[in-house]
């Protein structure tokens, strides 16, 4: 938070006091229109890339630095394609936080060919501006537009992604950009930090032709900008604080007036009562805070949601602006049997003694027995179909097991169909894996066979297995007249206790492996978006590091090690795991770290946060 009481402190010298140490041959403005000076940046650049080493021409401060940092990224000097990523929201708090600034900035700049450029606190550009149509053909053609990301691990030296690495105040002109299809143009922005909690939350960017920039430019526009974040930020600020206190007070209300357990949904702020604190479990927490978005993005104020323990309770999700929201759980207005499931997931040789995967191996063994057709949901890599197998073994041991996949071609699944038994002692179980792949042919032979085969449940069980947002197709569907979601690991994450063992056990065969104390704590603190799919990724990869003893924390993939649910670009991940596996080499020490990888330890600092990642010392296993 300091940084914020002094913003001077925040500015790069070299954008007011001018090039350092600079040859007069080389010119007096760098970056400006003076001819020797382009010269002098450009020959100094070329020097750079072809020999690795900066020759004696005057540069400012930051520029070789950051061209370092490019070459060791891996960015290409000639080629330029920063990745995509769409859906950017036009309701984002810093967009509207924003918003009356630019219209402030536009009345002047964008009559003087500038551009006014919004980034996320990744690089990503949330918003533009721009009024000249050559100066907009050509930020189209270098996709300096809406949802590509300007990072300097992906473009290069230029104005944000400089800023953003560095954390200050950045101008970069003409030659000084790695990039050459960016030396037309000239760049300064500025950090925008959430005062609230101390993040960056995004970046103030002005672009323009370098042809057209004044000699005053250097320290002009970046002070500029740097007054202009300044003014965002307070106005995120206000917002910021009038959200949470409308937060809190709706959060002091619930527990008043109701007495009833209470948190609050929101990306800064978690908040529990003591009824919530008392009835609600470790894995409690993720399942409410899915379900509570879940709500909140359909615009529903209420529902049901199953907790850890078997315990149904409603939700009801009071909204607090556009991101944030207080959660009341009441459990007085739901049945609250006593659930005993008689079918345990040991009887079915599956791992686990979590209340909720219990119900649902209960749930569906009942239904086999029956011959109830049932359609079995969940994310991927949650054991779906593993699930079945093991209910259709303990129910029907002697019979057959048809699985039926979207990649099979009509004639194949006409034939295995046609394979099934018809033996009326045996109750056999056929598969739908994936109906919503499935081509049109295969659906119209299927939906046949199962016209032939109607008012047999005492021989055929049939059910199908899907993701939760899956779309299938109605004529299926109206026959499968029950639904059960299997459980993501994240919402029985106690089952990893029994999980983890019973997997080593299967993939080490005879030899004696087991998890440590300290690894077992790093895998009961993963998200596991994958789900059991990537625990048993994550264990296979342990056991290729150590063949036998105990697993330890650096025997884990680096995916173990984070925190975070964001999906990566293929680089994120080859970065983040180097980042893992040099913080796990130095047991923790950030700056140690940050010089074997010759990254700033802002910049270390920085996607630490970013990925989530969380390595433990030894000393503190």
């Amino acid at each position: 938070m300091s940084q914020h009481l002094n913003r001077e402190s925040l500015v790069d010298p070299a954008v007011t006091s001018g090039p350092n140490h600079m040859p007069a041959a080389a010119g007096a403005a760098m970056g400006g229109n003076g001819g020797s000076a382009h010269d002098g940046v450009a020959w100094a650049r070329e020097r750079f890339l072809e020999a690795g080493d900066v020759p004696p021409v005057g540069l400012r401060a930051g520029i070789v630095e950051s061209w370092r940092r490019s070459r060791l990224s891996g960015v290409d000097s000639a080629d330029l394609d920063p990745p995509y990523v769409g859906d950017v929201d036009a309701d984002d708090r810093l967009l509207r936080a924003a918003r009356p600034v630019l219209d402030r900035l536009a009345e002047t700049l964008l009559e003087t060919w500038m551009s006014l450029v919004v980034c996320d606190a990744g690089g990503r550009v949330l918003h533009r501006r721009v009024a000249d149509r050559s100066l907009l053909e050509r930020l189209d053609e270098v996709r300096l537009a809406p949802g590509f990301s300007y990072a300097e691990e992906y473009v290069g030296t230029n104005g944000m992604g400089t800023a953003l690495e560095t954390r200050r105040v950045s101008y970069v002109s003409g030659s000084e950009h790695f990039n050459e299809r960016l030396h037309a143009l000239a760049c300064a922005a500025s950090p925008i930090w959430d005062r609230l909690t101390g993040r960056l939350t995004g970046l103030l960017n002005v672009t323009w032709w370098n042809k057209d920039a004044d000699p005053l430019a250097p320290a002009v526009l970046p002070a500029l900008v740097h007054n202009a974040a300044d003014a965002i930020e307070q106005r995120l600020l206000e917002s910021g604080a009038e959200r949470e206190r409308a937060l809190f007070t709706e959060f002091l209300a619930v527990g008043r007036h109701t007495g009833r357990p209470a948190v609050t949904l929101s990306d800064d702020l978690m908040m529990a009562n003591r009824q919530a604190t008392d009835l609600l479990a470790p894995a409690d927490h993720p399942i409410v805070r899915d379900r509570a978005a879940e709500l909140l993005r359909s615009g529903e104020s209420s529902g049901q949601v199953t907790l850890s323990h078997g315990e149904v309770a409603t939700l009801r999700c009071r909204p607090i602006g556009t991101h944030a929201a207080v959660v009341e759980i009441d459990l007085a207005g739901v049945p609250r049997p006593m659930f005993r499931p008689r079918v345990q997931p040991a009887d079915l040789r599956l791992a686990g003694k979590s209340v909720i995967f219990s119900k649902v191996c209960a749930e569906l063994m009942a239904r086999c027995r029956s011959g109830v057709r049932v359609l079995v949901e969940g994310e991927p890599g949650s054991g779906k179909l593993a699930l079945v197998e093991a209910v259709h073994r303990a129910c029907a041991p002697g019979a057959s097991l048809v699985v039926i996949e979207p990649h099979q071609r009509v004639e194949e699944v006409a034939a295995r169909l046609d394979q099934v038994p018809s033996s009326p002692s045996v109750k056999h179980t056929v598969v739908l894996r994936h109906p919503e792949r499935f081509t049109p042919a295969v659906l119209t032979a299927i939906t046949v066979w199962l016209d032939s085969v109607s008012g047999c449940s005492d021989r055929l069980w049939l059910v199908a297995t899907a993701a939760g947002d899956a779309e299938l197709p109605n004529d299926l569907l109206r026959g499968l007249p029950v639904t059960l979601t299997v459980p993501p690991l994240r919402h029985r994450i106690d089952d990893l206790r029994e999980l983890v063992p019973a997997l080593l056990r299967r993939f080490a065969g005879h030899r004696a492996v087991s998890c440590d104390p300290a690894a077992m704590r790093v895998l009961l603190r993963a998200p596991w978006p994958g789900n059991v799919a990537e625990l048993e990724h994550a264990l296979r990869h342990a056991l290729t590091r150590r063949r036998a003893g105990q697993i330890r924390p650096e025997d884990l993939p680096e995916s173990c090690h984070v925190t975070s649910r964001r999906v990566l670009t293929p680089w994120e991940t080859l970065e983040r795991d180097a980042i893992v596996r040099v913080l796990l080499e130095t047991d923790g020490d950030k700056v140690e770290a940050a010089d074997l990888l010759g990254l700033s330890r802002a910049t270390i600092y920085r996607k630490i946060n970013s990925y989530g990642i969380s390595v433990i010392p030894r000393g503190s296993r």
